[in-house]
């Protein structure tokens, strides 16, 4: 999944413009919580048959952390 890709993914999740998202975001203040957790691993489960670790995820604390989860599961899968 590509960074763009990505944006628009926590952008719909979060409910507001992907023009509001960017890489260094911290998520906690954009309002990420454990639904949006929830809603993203199945959307990249869904889009590009990524599993994202819910253990590593809850780790996360940026969309760059979230870009680089998605990479290491598509890595992984190749």
């Amino acid at each position: 999944m590509d960074e763009k890709a990505l944006i628009e993914l926590v952008a719909d999740i979060l409910q507001v413009d992907a023009s509001q998202v960017a890489l260094d975001d911290d998520l906690k203040d954009a309002g990420w919580d454990s639904l949006a957790n929830v809603e993203f691993i199945a959307n990249v489960d869904e889009t590009v048959g990524v599993t994202v670790d819910a253990d590593e995820l809850s780790n996360a604390a940026t969309v760059r952390d979230l870009h680089a989860l998605v990479s290491a599961g598509s890595t992984d899968a190749a």
